[in-house]
């Protein structure tokens, strides 16, 4: 028997330069191309808690058709999605109680305030 131990040698080759094109682009179809809706610089803004919150009520807004949809200019009526994005807000809310500074808790309560009463009222008419 031999006295040196068999094993297996692992080579990790991930992201090696030498890794032909079409291989690297079935990893990340984005890699290397530009994104063809920038129409130059893109301006980068913070993205923080209150901006996500914003995001969930906009998103609550447009599902009850009370704002059109920005991308098509289209009236939507959804209110199962409307009702989760209300929900989505309310457990952040609970999550993150204690956490939060006075403004973003005062953000959460009156964004859901609005939202509840805007959601009663798109499913009276």
């Amino acid at each position: 028997m031999d006295d040196q131990k068999k094993g297996y040698t692992f080579t990790d080759k991930r992201g090696r330069a030498e890794e032909p094109e079409k291989i690297r682009e079935s990893r990340d179809p984005f890699a290397g191309k530009e994104d063809p809706s920038s129409s130059g610089p893109q301006e980068e803004f913070e993205v923080d808690f209150s901006t996500l919150i914003m995001s969930f009520a906009s998103a609550a807004m447009i599902s009850m058709g009370r704002i059109p949809d920005p991308a098509t200019g289209q009236v939507g009526n959804d209110p199962v999605l409307a009702r989760q994005n209300i929900h989505i807000i309310a457990m952040l809310q609970e999550k993150t109680r204690g956490n939060l500074s006075g403004d973003e808790e005062r953000l959460m309560e009156n964004i859901l305030y609005e939202l509840r009463m805007s959601f009663i009222e798109s499913q009276r008419g």
